[in-house]
């Protein structure tokens, strides 16, 4: 517990430090965030000094599995679409206020005032040359800081309560793969297996990305070095320019990639969920190309024709309808858990719960209530925080359900996210503007979904059953975690961002710029008030009757090699640099498991992991150095 909560400000500040000053490798943005993986793998090694020389004192796999949860359910606050996008959208609002987009009067009256920091200390954190650790910038930003770690606290409470409540349908009836959770339980296993790490096939599997990923760093320091191209935006590997003639060209953006990271994961998979992934996201392409060539993409063309097929609209209606899905499937469930709640029925066993069904079911729902009174209090009309939560939350189940079937390395959610659903769904006019200041507020969250909390919680509670934890100790320092990383990453991000400044040269842009998009989206809404959008709505409607239909399917017919949760991240931004890998990755098991059956799987287990570990292992380094140096330096992950 000691050395977790030690590590949390520290796996923080180097995550901020690492993605927007050095600008190198995302360390929190993905499934298994590689900060964490590294950090554990040394502690690793540390143990097997330890089990050498005073056994007695060495880790045990729980122990080293405890730690580990402590950091994964915790860096992501400090990531991209929570804490680093956060910051700069509430001083944003202030530093980028001109008389040509007139926010001052636009927006500023109807800001609430707690939730934004003091505009006087605002200099120095744009421009840099300062201290965060002054009295004066503290006070400034208190108010924000306080406001905000407690919303972000009951925000993911709420995940968290909702994990409680699915926990034992998706893992002891459904018996769902979490393939995410594979990794850490193997090579924590008796506190780090030597058996593993000097097999060949291992020690294989990791040569080669290393080889790769240390090639590919150094050709990029010095392009004189030869490599071989893994990335998407390597030369050679964008697709495109291959389909220039009419109907071929509305293929749109297509490349190729060789993350080994992917391929090992991918191995992980069932076979149906793999084939699922890449084919779908090939369908889109087909999609597209039907499109062009029924005339939708022709000059002439309006624009709700153009925009067919929809794949954005149809990813939201399938990501909501899965939700929905699986909630229904889970009926029988969730009546024993309220009657467990309310009725105290001793047939219904939730004693080796995380928490318990009343303290999850309470919880969630008070959680959600807080959340609703956060936005009316922030000005929005009482209806519309209790439908854009509802929504969010619908979205958040199924993106932790797709990390449960299908552990993408990193995954974003559809092309249409919640904001977009309530605009389109209503239309900007059904909105007052202290609503749409509002919704603008809390858009930070809503953009990027890559560190998002809940299937980190839930792997967690994987983990801990593995290792046969105390879950409600589990429970406990989930929140733990969830605190301190809320105000450890507000320390660590303002401390970078005060020595090195938003608006300068000196840092990664894309982030300050991603705390303008809500305000943006708000001057746009306000000058352009559009009416609902029924063609936008009708493929969501779409989107989740196909989801529907597949889930069917497959429950009929045995042999039914299309999974849902392929067809709802084809609509994201996930699969365009995954599939190929993903194709391979799915190959090779497919040819593993044909010849070689389950024991042939076990025994390429460890070359797999070798591919994943040595991904991490590599990209961690160079971002080492990379920090350590000033060097700007390759960046393994994603692009």
């Amino acid at each position: 517990l000691a050395i977790g909560i030690l590590l949390i400000p520290v796996m923080c500040l180097w995550n901020e430090y690492t993605e927007i000053v050095a600008a190198a490798t995302d360390l929190a943005a993905m499934s298994l965030p590689i900060a964490v993986v590294f950090a554990i793998l040394v502690l690793i090694g540390i143990n097997a000094l330890l089990k050498r020389h005073v056994p007695r004192y060495a880790f045990t796999q729980a122990e080293l599995l405890f730690i580990f949860l402590m950091q994964t359910v915790s860096i992501g606050i400090s990531g991209i679409g929570m804490v680093q996008f956060l910051n700069t959208s509430v001083g944003n609002v202030y530093h980028y206020a001109t008389t040509e987009n007139n926010w001052q009067t636009k927006i500023h009256p109807y800001l609430t005032p707690w939730l934004f920091p003091d505009k006087e200390v605002l200099h120095d954190y744009y421009y840099g040359g300062g201290s965060f650790w002054t009295v004066r910038n503290l006070l400034g930003w208190m108010a924000p800081i306080l406001s905000w770690s407690l919303f972000i606290v009951v925000l993911l409470g709420v995940m968290l309560c909702i994990n409680v409540i699915v926990r034992r349908q998706w893992m002891d009836r459904e018996r769902l793969g979490f393939p995410i959770t594979a990794l850490p339980m193997e090579i924590t296993r008796n506190g780090g297996p030597k058996e593993l790490f000097t097999n060949r096939l291992f020690l294989l599997g990791f040569g080669i990305p290393c080889v790769l990923e240390t090639l590919a760093s150094l050709n990029f320091l010095y392009p004189s070095v030869p490599y071989v191209p893994i990335k998407p935006n390597a030369p050679g590997m964008d697709l495109t320019p291959l389909f220039t003639a009419q109907p071929w060209n509305a293929i749109g953006y297509t490349t190729l990639a060789l993350y080994p990271l992917v391929i090992g994961l991918t191995y992980l998979l069932s076979l149906e969920v793999g084939f699922s992934l890449w084919f779908f996201y090939l369908f889109t392409k087909v999609q597209n190309v039907m499109c062009a060539v029924l005339g939708y993409r022709d000059p002439g063309a309006g624009m709700a024709v153009q925009r067919m097929p929809y794949l954005g609209e149809q990813s939201a209606g399938a990501f909501i309808g899965l939700a929905l899905i699986v909630l229904w499937g889970m009926r029988g469930h969730l009546r024993d858990v309220f009657r467990k709640a309310f009725a105290r029925s001793a047939e219904i066993e939730d004693a080796n719960e995380p928490l318990s069904y009343r303290a999850a079911v309470l919880g969630a729902v008070g959680g959600f209530a807080a959340l609703t009174w956060f936005g009316i209090a922030i000005g929005m009309t009482w209806w519309v925080p209790l439908v854009f939560f509802a929504l969010y939350l619908l979205f958040i189940i199924t993106f932790t359900r797709i990390r449960a079937e299908a552990g993408l390395p990193w995954a974003f959610g559809p092309d249409m996210n919640p904001h977009q659903v309530m605009m389109s769904g209503f239309g900007v006019r059904a909105f007052n503007t202290p609503t749409l200041t509002g919704l603008a507020t809390v858009m930070w969250f809503d953009l990027d979904y890559r560190c998002v909390a809940m299937p980190h919680q839930l792997e967690a509670m994987k983990l801990a059953q593995g290792a046969r934890m105390n879950n409600r100790h589990v429970a406990r320092v989930i929140l733990l975690a969830t605190v301190i990383g809320a105000l450890a990453s507000w320390a660590a991000v303002l401390t970078c961002y005060y020595q090195y400044g938003a608006a300068t040269a000196q840092v990664n842009s894309w982030r300050t710029d991603m705390g303008k998009v809500p305000w943006n989206t708000l001057r746009d809404w306000m000058d352009n008030p559009l009416k609902a959008d029924a063609p936008r709505m009708q493929a969501v409607g779409v989107g989740g009757l196909v989801t529907a239909g597949l889930v069917a399917l497959r429950a009929r017919f045995t042999w039914w090699p299309f999974h849902p949760v392929g067809y709802a991240v084809a609509g994201t931004f996930t699969m365009p640099w995954l599939w190929f890998p993903t194709l391979l990755g799915w190959l090779a098991k497919l040819i593993v498991i044909r010849y070689g059956g389950m024991k042939g799987f076990r025994k390429g287990l460890p070359f797999f992991i070798g591919l994943i570990l040595g991904d991490y292992v590599t990209g961690s380094l160079w971002a080492i150095y990379g920090s350590v140096t000033g060097v700007t330096t390759y960046r393994a992950f994603p692009i």
